[in-house]
C-alpha cells in the first residue's frame, strides 16, 4: 500500500460528514422514510449520494431561501417527474428526518485514536465542512474532539463551498503555509474536486455515501476504504 510521510507536511484538513462523523444510516433512515411516505420508485442506495448533496445544499438557507432557491436545488434525477410542489415537499421531508436520525449518529471507528496521534506529529488540524461552523463545534464537542480542531469552517465562513476551493484557500492562508505542505481528507467527489483546485495532497475516503468508483472518477490522490486504511496510509 502506498503511504505518505507526514514530515513532508505541516497541516491536516478535515471534512466532517463522512470522515469523521457518520452519517450513512441517518441518510438511508431519511430516504427509507421518503419512499415509504411519498410511494417513491427508486433503488435507495441509487439515490443516497445524491440526497446526500441536495440535504448539504438544503442546510445552507433558512426555508424562505430554500423556496426561493429551490429551482436549481431541485434540479434531481430521482425527482425529476414530479411536479415543483412535490419536489419541494419531499426535499424538505427528507431533510428533516435527517435532521431527527442524525442526533443517534456517531464517529467511525478509530477516527478519534487517528486524530490523536495526528496531534502528536505537532501538525496543524483544520475542519472544513459545507455544514454551519457551530454544527461541526457541537460535534466535536460531543465526541471529546475540539481540542485538536482549533480551526473550523463551515459554509458560514466562506463566500463559496466545495467544490470550490475557497475554504482551503483560507484556511493554508491563517496557517501561513503553501498548499504542497496540506494534505486534505475528504468523503466526496465536491471534495476531490476542492482538493485539486487548491494544490494540496487529496485524500479520499470511501466509507461515506459515493461509490468508490466515482470517486476514482475524480482522480483524488489517495483514495482508501476507512480509518484503518487511512491510519495505515498515514504511517500511524
Amino acid at each position: 500500500m502506498e503511504t505518505l510521510n507526514l514530515e513532508n507536511y505541516k497541516g491536516i484538513i478535515f471534512d466532517l460528514d463522512g470522515v469523521i462523523y457518520d452519517i450513512t444510516d441517518a441518510i438511508k433512515k431519511a430516504v427509507e422514510d421518503g419512499v415509504e411516505k411519498y410511494k417513491l420508485e427508486v433503488k435507495i442506495d441509487d439515490v443516497l449520494q445524491e440526497i446526500a448533496h441536495l440535504i448539504e445544499e438544503i442546510q445552507h438557507y433558512p426555508v424562505p431561501k430554500i423556496i426561493l432557491n429551490s429551482y436549481d436545488l431541485l434540479k434531481v434525477e430521482f425527482l425529476k417527474d414530479m411536479s415543483y410542489m412535490n419536489k419541494l415537499r419531499i426535499a424538505i421531508f427528507l431533510f428533516n428526518q435527517f435532521n431527527e436520525y442524525r442526533e443517534d449518529s456517531t464517529i467511525f471507528d478509530g477516527i478519534d485514536i487517528l486524530i490523536e496521534d495526528i496531534d502528536k506529529k505537532d501538525l496543524k488540524l483544520a475542519i472544513l465542512t459545507n455544514n454551519k461552523s457551530q454544527y461541526a463545534k457541537e460535534i466535536l464537542e460531543k465526541f471529546n474532539l475540539t481540542k485538536y480542531f482549533p480551526t473550523i469552517f463551515g459554509f458560514n465562513d466562506v463566500s463559496e463551498v466545495k467544490p470550490d476551493p475557497e475554504g482551503i484557500l483560507k484556511i493554508i492562508e491563517k496557517w501561513k503555509i503553501k498548499p504542497e505542505d496540506t494534505i486534505f481528507i475528504g468523503d466526496m467527489s465536491t471534495d476531490v474536486d476542492a482538493g485539486k483546485a487548491a494544490g494540496v495532497t487529496m485524500v479520499c475516503v470511501a466509507s461515506g455515501l459515493a461509490k468508490r468508483e466515482d470517486l476514482q472518477e475524480h482522480n483524488p490522490d489517495f483514495l482508501v476504504d476507512n480509518a484503518k486504511e487511512l491510519k495505515n496510509l498515514l504511517q500511524l
